[in-house]
């Protein structure tokens, strides 16, 4: 039998506590023995806490592998220092902040020959697994177009792409890479082997702007008056205590701990007061070889947070709302799929875990470096839709990548 690989965690935010928390329930595949986060308590795991990612990659015990949840900017420093040490990593989206930062890890990971695998989950689900077999199988004839909506939610991107970590570009990347990675990865899955050629997209920041503030707001949600506070469905009372939808994102999700965020900076601010300049909605729209096009639209404001996704082809439909997918051939009747989902990411976590672990034991230098730059193209995408977004421009794709 095989020993567990030993196993560090770099930061413990929602992404790394599901990590660490798989990595203790599997003691026979991963041997948890290292987590690092400045906000948790010393105690909080087995193995102690360490209060940086550079104190937890510097033990003098050897390390297989290394999990990297660390915020956008510290990606790139982090796998690049793991990967010195021999580490294979699993790398949580986005894999950098620009692409040069993404050709410098593809740089490092080749000349290592260790496994790196980014964290594009949703490939791993269950639903999703469902929607590339059927459109791989012929089912619809050949694909034509693709249209895919990740609707966000109101609440969730008030919370991550207006008070939280993500508002102002200039701190990790925008909107469109750090949310939608997982999508262009997901496309660029589902065309295949196809090349996309061009690709051009239009968005920006509608809503939670400073003049859009309601009158009579106070720069905290704990100091608006009551009137002010019912009518914005923002209010961060509102989001945080009186929902549970958001709670995960915190270690302590209890009623007075959420008290605590919901009163004090950064999470108690007002929307429209957050120095935030990352955009609220976009679309990117992209043509491939053949003909196939396919449309990724991000949007803020849905009640739901949900991805839905249509698939047009020669010989019939697909439509699927993130839960249930309907199948309508143009000769014969419609069939429905209901994926059973489980588990965070509708089982997806769990599966990656997995595939980490299977690659990280098995994969040669050779196909490691294959998995790595297949899954570094799709983010090319959402590169090149975001300078296609700042310059006005339809941004073609051949050449070696986003400016």
């Amino acid at each position: 039998m095989e020993r567990p690989l030993r196993t560090a965690v770099l930061g413990c935010g929602a992404r790394g506590r599901a990590y660490a928390e798989y990595s203790l329930a599997h003691p026979d595949a991963f041997e948890l023995a290292a987590v690092a986060d400045p906000a948790l308590r010393g105690d909080a795991f087995p193995c102690g806490v360490k209060a940086s990612w550079e104190e937890a990659l510097s033990l003098p015990d050897p390390l297989d592998a290394v999990i990297i949840a660390l915020p956008d900017r510290l990606h790139r420093d982090a796998c690049m220092a793991a990967l010195d040490r021999g580490c294979h990593v699993l790398l949580e989206k986005p894999v950098g902040r620009t692409w040069s930062e993404c050709v410098e890890i593809r740089d490092a990971q080749k000349k290592s020959g260790r496994l790196v695998l980014a964290g594009y989950v949703l490939r791993y689900s269950p639903y999703y697994r469902k929607l590339r077999a059927l459109t791989a199988s012929g089912a619809i004839g050949d694909l034509t177009s693709i249209h895919h909506l990740v609707a966000i939610s109101y609440d969730k991107a008030a919370h991550a792409f207006c008070r939280g970590s993500w508002g102002r570009e200039a701190d990790g990347t925008g909107t469109l890479v750090q949310k939608c990675s997982h999508d262009f990865d997901l496309i660029d899955w589902w065309t295949g082997s196809r090349k996309c050629l061009k690709v051009s997209s239009f968005g920006s920041l509608v809503h939670w702007r400073p003049e859009n503030r309601p009158a009579g707001a106070a720069a905290m949600c704990a100091d608006c008056p009551p009137a002010v506070r019912k009518a914005c469905p923002f209010d961060a009372q509102a989001l945080y205590v009186g929902s549970e939808r958001l709670r995960y994102h915190f270690a302590d999700g209890s009623d007075e701990a959420m008290r605590a965020v919901a009163s004090s900076a950064p999470y108690g601010r007002c929307v429209y007061a957050c120095g935030n300049d990352n955009v609220d909605h976009q679309v990117a729209v992209m043509e491939y070889e053949g003909g196939l096009t396919a449309t990724l639209e991000m949007e803020s404001f849905s009640k739901r947070r949900a991805r839905k996704t249509v698939f047009y082809g020669t010989k019939g439909e697909i439509e699927a709302d993130g839960e249930t997918i309907v199948l309508k051939p143009f000769l014969g009747p419609d069939e429905t799929f209901r994926p059973g989902v489980c588990g965070k990411h509708g089982g997806g976590d769990d599966r990656m875990m997995e595939s980490f672990l299977r690659f990280a034991r098995k994969a040669t230098p050779a196909r490691a470096a294959r998995i790595f730059e297949g899954m570094l193209e799709s983010l090319r995408m959402a590169f090149l839709a975001e300078e296609s977004r700042k310059t006005g421009k339809t941004v073609r794709c051949g050449g070696g990548g986003a400016a």
